[in-house]
C-alpha cells in the first residue's frame, strides 16, 4: 500500500540526534508518512532508538555507504509518492516542515523536487550562520532551464540535508548517481532540470542543520567538491566557483563589520583559503596518489568503493 510521504534518514552513530528527530517528525502536521533509517553499522544505540520509535532499519556496511548509492537502496524499500530525505543532524525548526516540503510538488506536476532552508544552530560559528544565510535566503524560488544564464550552477544547487522527491520521477530518471563522491542532490538537479522539469527552493520549510568544521576539514569538504567537479564536466561548466567565493568573502567581511564582529576577519579569511586550496586540490586530485587522497577527503568510503583502494 503506497502512503503520502516516506521519509528517508542515513545514519552512523547517531544515537545523540536520533531522539529529537525522529520526535519531531512525528509530531509533523502530516500522518500518511513512513520512516526508514537505512544505517551504516553504527556503534551506538542508533538502531535500538529506530527500533523503538517504530521506524524501519536498514542496515548496511560501512563499505557500502555512497551518498547516491545509499539513498537509492532506501528510495527502492520506500512506498511514498513523495521521498523525502534528511541527514542525521537537521532538525525540524517546526510541525510544518513536511507539508511545506511537498507542497510545491504538490501544486505543480513540473516541480520535480524542492529543498528546504537550512538555518544554522545558536552554538554556529558566526561564519557558518553567514553562509547559512548567503546560501538559504528568505525568498522561496522556483528554477527552471531558462534561469541557467543568470544563475549558473545554482540553478541546480540543492541539498539533502533536506529534500522533497516525486518518487516517479526520480525513478524515471534513474535515480540517484551512484559513483558521486557527493553532491548527489545537485547532480539529480543537474539532470531533472535538463529533461524539462522545474526545481524549488522552499524557504517555509526549515531545519536547523550546521557544521562547526575545523580548518582542515573545511579543507577535505573542499578537496570532494573539488573532485565531484573534476568528474563532472558538464555540470562544471556552468560553475563560477572562484568568482562566486570572491563574492561570498566580501559579503562575509561585510556582515561581520556590520556585526562589530572584526576579530572574525582572519578566521574568515584562513576559512576561505581553506576551501579554496581544499577546491583547487580536488579538481586536480588524478595528479596525486589514490592513499593521499583517501587521507584528505572527507568521504573515506568513496576511495574504498569500486576498488579505488
Amino acid at each position: 500500500m503506497s502512503t503520502r510521504l516516506s521519509i528517508i534518514i542515513p545514519t552512523l552513530n547517531a544515537g545523540e540526534y536520533l531522539p529529537n528527530l525522529l520526535e519531531k517528525l512525528f509530531s509533523q502536521t502530516i500522518d500518511d508518512k513512513e520512516i526508514i533509517v537505512i544505517d551504516s553499522m553504527s556503534d551506538d544505540d542508533t538502531t535500538e532508538i529506530a527500533r523503538s520509535f517504530g521506524v524501519t532499519v536498514k542496515p548496511i556496511s560501512r563499505r557500502e555507504f555512497n551518498h547516491g548509492r545509499t539513498r537509492n537502496v532506501a528510495a527502492d524499500d520506500a512506498s511514498g509518492e513523495y521521498l523525502v530525505f534528511l541527514t542525521q543532524d537537521a532538525l525540524p525548526v517546526d510541525d510544518h516542515l513536511l507539508e511545506n516540503l511537498i507542497a510545491p510538488l504538490e501544486n505543480d506536476g513540473q516541480i520535480a523536487a524542492s529543498y528546504g532552508r537550512q538555518i544554522a544552530y545558536e552554538h554556529a560559528y558566526p561564519i557558518e550562520k553567514f553562509i547559512r544565510g548567503f546560501n538559504y535566503p528568505e525568498e522561496s524560488r522556483t528554477k527552471e532551464k531558462s534561469d541557467i544564464p543568470v544563475l549558473g550552477v545554482k540553478t541546480f544547487f540543492c541539498s539533502n540535508a533536506c529534500a522533497a522527491y516525486r518518487s516517479d520521477v526520480l525513478r524515471a530518471l534513474g535515480g540517484f548517481r551512484g559513483d558521486t563522491i557527493m553532491n548527489e542532490d545537485m547532480e539529480y538537479f543537474y539532470r531533472a532540470v535538463m529533461a524539462g522539469y522545474k526545481v524549488h527552493y522552499a524557504a517555509d520549510a526549515q531545519v536547523w542543520h550546521s557544521h562547526n568544521y575545523t580548518l582542515f576539514e573545511q579543507f577535505q569538504r573542499y578537496v570532494d567538491i573539488g573532485v565531484f567537479f573534476s568528474n563532472n564536466p558538464d555540470l562544471a561548466a556552468y560553475s563560477k566557483n572562484e568568482t562566486e567565493g570572491i563574492r561570498y568573502i566580501l559579503a562575509a567581511a561585510r556582515c561581520l563589520m556590520d556585526k562589530n564582529e572584526p576579530w572574525q576577519l582572519p578566521h574568515l579569511l584562513l576559512d576561505s583559503l581553506a576551501r579554496f586550496l581544499g577546491y583547487r586540490v580536488g579538481k586536480n586530485y588524478r595528479l596525486l596518489p589514490v592513499k593521499y587522497m583517501r587521507y584528505i577527503s572527507m568521504n573515506k568510503a568513496y576511495w574504498l568503493s569500486q576498488g579505488r583502494v
